[in-house]
């Protein structure tokens, strides 16, 4: 009997074990609330480890529980069929979400699309906003649903092809009494050699409104993330504060509000009049009629199918000024300030705003039309970092944009800063492993 039990326990464990975040080539593991890096701090837990350490707290690592698996390939433990909510995992425990690549998924170069990744990101930012909403509400009140306000800063750190494998791994990882801090690593695996690399880790920040089709999108109270240590909390609780402070400054400097109102400062050139390697040359506009397909239950826009357009409006733009195959390495942070909902048309326009030597920063614009209304207002507002690939698909060197008014040179020196900003960033990330 003391045998079985151990076996039974150690199959347990072993179908808990959510695959640690490690790979031949890195020894790093990742903490909710934690930055990634590319070596090891034995001051991190792996999500494998947090999971482990949840049974052993709960008691069960000498029982043999009964193992639901959800689709999400979590593992949802309960110790009766009556109550199955009295044992599951905690919200920052996180989900992994697979698919493999397809040729539909890349871009020209043949790498997968960064629009694809962002897309990836959302959805599953977006299921497990909603699943700590619905499964931890103090009552049986009426359901709710999620939707993006924030994407932080973001960088693709390496490729992913055709035929790998993406790996997203998604969980909330802290909580305001009106928000939802979800943070998502993507990983690309190759089935075949097992290689395994660390593309991209986002942060997102969600909040919660009512799930009834056609309501005001008007914010709930969301339930509180419990399970958090104090140095946890207080961490979330600077990310939080430092994201509230850079949207109502990223506002002020973009005069962007949720009124109805024109992008006057974006100018149009006739085709082929615009000279070459300046703003309005590689400018670019797409327009897009919003579909249910695009679209959550409430009916409103899902932020990884408006990213993904962002990052096509951006993509044509670095490719028309550089002449070449493009690939987006950043992104700052994305702020939605709008709902875009089911039947509106959207306007994603695209400007250069400054060109290093190796690099293009391009910003970008989303508006919305409701067909009846004849007006558009600002949704979003985001900038893109892209590089230039040669025929080796290593970087080469940008063509120098060229400013002509004194709107389009201003616009050049903060892009400017932003780029010494966030070489300044990088450097100090590499020394501090060092």
């Amino acid at each position: 009997m003391a045998t079985s039990c151990r076996s039974s326990t150690r199959v347990i464990l072993h179908l808990l074990r959510v695959r640690s975040i490690r790979s031949p080539s890195s020894t790093s593991a990742i903490l909710p609330g934690r930055h990634y890096s590319q070596r090891h701090d034995s001051g991190f837990f792996s999500w494998g480890q947090r999971a482990r350490q949840w049974v052993r707290e709960q008691g069960l690592s000498r029982l043999a529980r009964p193992l639901i698996i959800t689709s999400a390939s979590i593992p949802v433990l309960s110790q009766s069929r009556t109550d199955p909510s009295s044992t599951r995992l905690p919200s920052n425990v996180p989900i992994e979400l697979s698919r493999i690549m397809l040729p539909d998924d890349t871009n020209s170069s043949g790498n997968v699309h960064g629009g694809t990744i962002l897309k990836l990101i959302e959805h599953a930012g977006h299921i497990v906003a909603n699943r700590h909403c619905n499964r931890n509400k103090p009552d049986a009140s009426a359901p709710v649903t999620t939707v993006l306000v924030r994407v932080d800063h973001m960088d693709f750190h390496q490729p992913m092809y055709v035929g790998e494998v993406s790996q997203l791994q998604a969980a909330v990882t802290f909580t305001s009494p009106h928000s939802i801090e979800v943070r998502v690593d993507v990983w690309a695996e190759n089935v075949i050699t097992g290689d395994r690399r660390h593309t991209n880790e986002a942060t997102l920040w969600y909040v919660a409104v009512p799930a009834d089709v056609g309501n005001l999108l008007q914010p709930v109270p969301v339930p509180q993330l419990e399970n958090l240590s104090v140095e946890e909390r207080e961490r979330g609780r600077k990310r939080y504060e430092a994201q509230k402070a850079a949207r109502k400054a990223k506002s002020a400097e973009n005069g962007t509000t949720t009124t109805t109102h024109r992008v006057d400062t974006i100018q149009y050139a006739p085709s082929g009049f615009a000279e070459e390697h300046t703003v309005m040359a590689s400018q670019s506009t797409l327009a897009n009629l919003i579909l249910p397909s695009d679209c959550t239950l409430t009916g409103h826009l899902m932020g990884g199918s408006l990213m993904k357009q962002m990052d096509n409006a951006a993509g044509i733009c670095a490719a028309r000024h550089s002449k070449s195959r493009v690939v987006t390495a950043c992104i700052d942070a994305i702020d939605f300030h709008s709902p875009i909902m089911n039947g509106e048309v959207v306007f994603v326009t695209a400007r250069m705003v400054f060109a290093s030597a190796r690099s293009m920063e391009i910003e970008v614009t989303t508006e919305a039309e409701g067909l009846g209304a004849g007006s558009r207002r600002i949704t979003n507002t985001a900038y893109f970092t892209f590089v230039s690939l040669g025929k080796d698909k290593h970087a080469t060197s940008i063509p120098s944009l060229k400013v002509r008014t004194p709107e389009e040179r201003e616009r050049f020196e903060k892009g400017r800063t932003r780029y010494e900003a966030r070489k300044k960033l990088r450097k100090e990330a590499a020394a501090q492993w060092n």
